[in-house]
């Protein structure tokens, strides 16, 4: 088994420099999300998986790590769309939507024909030039006893993989179906930040209590399968925060994936995925290739 994970983060890193540990060669990560199976019980051609994006902290960058993933599917031709699936409605399509809002919020489409049968769901969404869709929420509860779990439903039956911007903390109510679905790939993120590092070990404790299993062992369950995502928001390549957590998470979750600074991402405002610089979109679909197969 090795070290308890969940002392893992007992010393920040050093400002100075690197901790001056050795990273420690990544161990063999179960991956226990389920694939598709055809009618014999048979596992099926592997399908793209929806992926929730969640952030370990505030300001952790959800939204644009969303946006980009979305981004990478969408310019390969996937029918995506980006799902805000925050408590009470964030700013995904206001950030992500460079070619059409659509005035049609979530809600809204998710009961547009009455009686708990979605709108047709292309013509309710906004648009991004990469090709992606995306919906938009208001502040208003979902009705009927709907979840997300009623969402992602409607969202694979129209033929769209989504990609689900879940904002912060991870611990919402809101969130609770897709962190229970083995289908759906979890993305973690935080700022690099040595205080967003370790208190990225609330939410893997948290992760482990709510949803693991004491026999999976190191590398199982919902944290052997969750990808944490170092979000770089301001110049240069300070990799200590990565390092650290590199040292002390590998082979405890599925990979570490940093986003570099990214100027265009850095103003706030409306994200064009044509005009993110080239090593940025190269993050995102390699981290897109670890999460999504």
């Amino acid at each position: 088994m090795g070290e308890d994970w969940s002392r893992w983060l007992d010393e920040a890193p050093e400002e100075g420099g690197s901790s001056g540990r050795q990273v420690r060669s990544k161990a063999p990560v179960l991956r226990l999300r389920r694939g598709k199976r055809d009618g014999d019980g048979v596992d099926a051609e592997p399908t793209q998986r929806p992926i929730l994006v969640v952030g370990g902290c505030g300001g952790a960058g959800t939204t644009t790590t969303a946006l980009g993933i979305a981004g990478e599917l969408g310019m390969a031709g996937t029918p995506t769309v980006a799902v805000d699936a925050t408590a009470a409605g964030g700013d995904l399509a206001l950030r992500g939507a460079d070619e059409h809002l659509h005035p049609i919020s979530l809600q809204s489409w998710l009961y547009g024909r009455g009686d708990d049968d979605p709108a047709p769901l292309k013509e309710c969404l906004s648009l991004a030039t990469s090709g992606i869709g995306l919906l938009w929420r208001d502040a208003a509860p979902l009705r009927r006893r709907a979840t997300y779990l009623t969402v992602a439903r409607a969202v694979h039956d129209a033929g769209f993989t989504a990609v689900y911007d879940g904002g912060n903390p991870i611990a919402g109510r809101q969130l609770r179906p897709l962190l229970d679905d083995a289908d759906v790939a979890l993305v973690l993120a935080i700022p690099a930040r040595a205080d967003a590092a370790n208190r990225l070990r609330v939410s893997l404790e948290w992760l482990d209590d709510q949803f693991g299993d004491g026999t999976e062992g190191q590398g199982g369950g919902i944290v052997g399968d969750t990808t944490v995502v170092i979000s770089h928001q301001y110049p240069g390549s300070d990799a200590r925060v990565a390092d650290h957590l590199r040292e002390h998470l590998s082979g405890w979750v599925r990979d570490i994936r940093e986003i570099p600074y990214d100027p265009h991402l850095a103003r706030g405002e409306l994200v064009r995925h044509a005009s993110l610089a080239a090593e940025t979109r190269r993050a995102y679909g390699q981290l897109l290739a670890g999460v999504a197969s």
